[in-house]
């Protein structure tokens, strides 16, 4: 499995390899739950090089973060939060423009309605 070195040295930090004090980044997160977001993120994405930042855990027990993935063009389009409920394991990024006008399928707009509440509950402000 091939990951980023954004998600790798996130990997590290979360699992204590990184700096002394560097776990408070995320209280309470293993490497293991760690692996999990990361592999979650790798096969619903599929995007190998997925950049990964700012994961915490969210009010609820979710993780919350940012991942910023590559266009059929090979060019990276921006930072967008995610939202992952590791005990199903559920992933889901949170919708904007096109994804909200037309969802592909019925699936596709329940995992959205999914991501959207989780992301409400765990990550917002407030």
């Amino acid at each position: 499995m091939r990951l980023h070195k954004t998600a790798l040295a996130a990997l590290l930090i979360l699992s204590g390899a990184g700096a002394a004090g560097a776990r408070t980044v995320v209280d309470g997160f293993g490497a293991e739950a760690a692996r999990t977001a990361l592999s979650l993120i790798e096969r619903q994405m599929r995007d190998p090089e997925a950049k990964v930042a700012g994961l915490r855990i969210g009010r609820a027990g979710a993780l919350c973060g940012t991942v910023d993935l590559r266009n059929r063009m090979g060019a990276y389009t921006g930072p967008r939060p995610f939202v992952a409920d590791l005990s199903e394991p559920f992933l889901g990024r949170l919708p904007e423009g096109p994804e909200l006008r037309s969802p592909g399928s019925m699936a596709a707009f329940r995992a959205m309605e999914r991501a959207k509440a989780l992301f409400e509950a765990n990550c917002t402000a407030g």
